[in-house]
């Protein structure tokens, strides 16, 4: 897969997200997705790459340690324009 930082991905739920983050964490590409249309939507994604798809993570230790990861990986990448392109 080549998702990326601000992205628009369509998930099974029919809901439009917006790559917010994107991490590499023990050999795994972890994304952190937010509702393009209610932003209080969030969701965790492991990509798997032997069937090209998503699947969300929903272990609350694993997205403790992701949430830093997340956090330093979208500080610079994502502007107050992307932010207001994002709410509307």
């Amino acid at each position: 897969m080549n998702v990326e930082i601000k992205d628009i991905l369509v998930l099974s739920d029919d809901n439009s997200y917006v790559v917010v983050s994107k991490v590499i964490y023990e050999n795994n590409t972890y994304y952190y997705l937010i509702d393009k249309d209610k932003n209080e939507n969030l969701k965790f994604c492991v990509e798997k790459p032997e069937n090209n798809s998503l699947l969300e993570v929903e272990d609350a230790n694993l997205i403790q340690k992701l949430l830093p990861l997340f956090l330093k990986a979208s500080t610079y990448a994502i502007t107050k324009e992307d932010l207001e392109i994002i709410g509307q």
